[in-house]
């Protein structure tokens, strides 16, 4: 078990890289009060925050929200996969991003094993989400979905595409 304590802005980027790890199980919030509560990270849909709040999404509609102060600290729990089945997990979903760098308009295109939501989220670097985009439930099979960026400042950027069973991150840079 790793367990981390930190202030409120180091614990949300944290606990968006470990939303994106596909080897982290569960994460454990202790509350200041005293009290503590432990999600699956496979429940989990998405984190969302501001300065004054954390906004944890599941995958069944249920939506948690917390004061940032009212976090002490948190932990997660890892499994023992070796390397290759890591990049055996990693390699699963096949998602492209194009035109990289782009001037206006990118294009993910990914393919689904069944039918399922897709959510693609645009960060800033630091965190900040700038566009986010649920796509309604996809047959299995390919597809791709077009994001206009005409109204995005030029900038690097982090594409976070997500479906039930899988999250993938891919630099994008708007120029």
């Amino acid at each position: 078990m790793t367990k981390y304590t930190s202030n409120p802005l180091a614990l949300l980027g944290a606990v968006f890289l470990i939303g994106t790890m596909s080897f982290a199980q569960n994460i454990h919030f202790n509350y200041t009060d005293g009290t503590n509560a432990s999600y699956n990270l496979e429940d989990v849909r998405k984190i969302t925050f501001n300065a004054d709040a954390i906004n944890l999404h599941l995958w069944d509609g249920s939506i948690y929200t917390w004061n940032v102060s009212t976090i002490g600290d948190y932990q997660y729990d890892e499994t023992s996969l070796n390397m290759q089945e890591w990049l055996n997990n990693a390699n699963v979903w096949d998602v492209n991003i194009s035109p990289n760098p782009t001037s206006s308009t990118l294009t993910v295109r990914f393919n689904l094993a069944q039918a399922e939501e897709v959510s693609i989220e645009l960060y800033d670097v630091y965190g900040k989400i700038i566009l986010a985009k649920n796509t309604v439930i996809k047959k299995s099979g390919e597809h791709q979905e077009m994001l206009d960026l005409s109204n995005i400042l030029q900038g690097s950027y982090i594409c976070r595409i997500s479906c039930q069973n899988n999250t993938i991150t891919k630099q994008l840079i708007r120029h």
